[in-house]
């Protein structure tokens, strides 16, 4: 998509050489269009409302993996299945296959390719955890050393929050991995396409308990829990935050500097686990997708730009290169599975300790679930942790039933995608 007029001068160099790549190779092409989703309002749902005027994007890099067993089965994205089972470079082992199997049906019929596997874990600011008297190589991997950590480095007066909790609508992706590292599960595998519901187990409970300990127990949180996503980066990027959801390439460079920072400040870990067996990080990607309605001869040019853009190693060189000189060359795996080490080879701007980071959280991650109506799991269980995280007295037992609530709706609004194990 084309970057937002606010974007940094790096991320615009940077789709500038996309761009003109692009159209130097397509030259034939005469109407490529660009498309840039407008700011601050869900980029799914403005997808859809195009869908449904008639509109949207040919060619899209960035429906997320678990999107697609929801969106193959309702329609609003196009089989490709003739363009992968003939694709070379699948059938010679170089597409990176960690996301593949949520990309096709049971029948082997494909809607989508990897576009931009990626991590995440517990984002921290070296230079706020030292302020708070704390030394961030000794950062514990229980949840009870941990929360105390947090409350000592907290002071609210400077501020500086031991650890920023994201309360907005995205509140399930911290959820999942903090579930995890309970020994939990959200979604559990019933064996024949559906999937019980797993984070009203106890487990669930237990991280749910947790997360609101962290607002009352620790007190080491902001203020606004439901502040926007964009606020909540900006406490990590100007020091308020110690740690937060993220990854240390997800703050703006040039931020930075405005505010007298390197990113050779920031860092990334394991989520830590209730026990210290458990610490865990957490995966995802994005992928390309084509429109519905589009054409054969439209799907065949969609084809060969997603290739070049994703797949095509002269391409992805001169790419490194100069995302490496702009400062923003970023840690997820290329999508060619033989180049993952060549990418990471030009990434020599660096912190030194960024590497062994990212390679230690590599080796924990799990990929979120990737089954039919994840995404609608996660909007459900907004407003029932919202209202665990607000409600300071609330009691392990009223955790429990909105937690179960939230389940309940889930198995009734979506049969077909959650039930019940027997």
């Amino acid at each position: 998509m084309v970057p937002q007029d606010d974007a940094s001068e790096s991320s615009l160099k940077s789709f500038d050489f996309t761009k003109a790549k692009v159209e130097e190779k397509f030259s034939d092409v005469a109407d490529i269009e660009w498309t840039r989703m407008a700011p601050g309002t869900d980029y799914r749902q403005q997808y859809d409302k195009l869908l449904m005027s008639g509109d949207g994007p040919t060619l899209w890099n960035s429906l997320p993996f678990v999107d697609i067993q929801t969106r193959m089965r309702n329609g609003t994205i196009a089989e490709i299945t003739d363009y992968v089972v003939n694709w070379d470079l699948r059938n010679e082992g170089k597409v990176n296959p960690s996301i593949e199997e949520a990309l096709h049906d049971d029948e082997g019929r494909w809607y989508a390719v990897p576009f931009a596997p990626y991590i995440m874990g517990l984002l921290y600011n070296r230079t706020a955890i030292e302020a708070g008297g704390k030394d961030p190589a000794d950062t514990p991997n229980t949840w009870e050393e941990f929360g105390e950590w947090c409350a000592e480095l907290t002071d609210k007066e400077v501020p500086r929050f031991g650890y920023t909790l994201l309360g907005s609508d995205y509140l399930a992706w911290p959820y999942t991995p903090w579930v995890w590292s309970a020994g939990g599960e959200m979604v559990i595998n019933n064996g024949d396409g559906t999937y019980s519901i797993g984070f009203n187990s106890e487990e669930g409970i237990d991280t749910a308990m947790y997360m609101h300990d962290l607002v009352w127990k620790y007190g080491c949180t902001q203020t606004d829990l439901l502040e926007s996503y964009d606020d909540y980066m900006s406490n990590m990027t100007i020091g308020y935050a110690c740690y937060g959801w993220g990854l240390p390439t997800s703050l703006n460079i040039d931020k930075l500097a405005a505010y007298g920072a390197t990113q050779d400040e920031f860092g990334v870990l394991p989520f830590p686990g209730k026990t210290e067996d458990d610490v865990i990080g957490f995966a995802g990607g994005e992928t390309w997708t084509m429109h519905p309605n589009a054409t054969k001869e439209q799907m065949d040019v969609c084809w060969d730009i997603l290739n070049l853009l994703s797949y095509d190693e002269d391409y992805l060189r001169e790419l490194w290169q100069l995302e490496n000189e702009l400062g923003l060359i970023d840690p997820k795996p290329s999508c060619r599975q033989d180049l993952v080490e060549v990418k990471y080879s030009y990434a020599t701007n660096w912190p030194e300790h960024w590497k062994d980071e990212f390679a230690a959280l590599n080796a924990v991650a799990r990929p979120e679930p990737f089954c039919a109506e994840w995404n609608s799991l996660k909007d459900y269980i907004v407003a029932p942790m919202q209202q665990v995280l607000a409600t300071e007295n609330i009691t392990r037992e009223e955790v429990k039933e909105l937690l179960d609530e939230c389940a309940e709706k889930l198995y009734t609004d979506f049969p077909d995608a959650f039930k019940k194990a027997e």
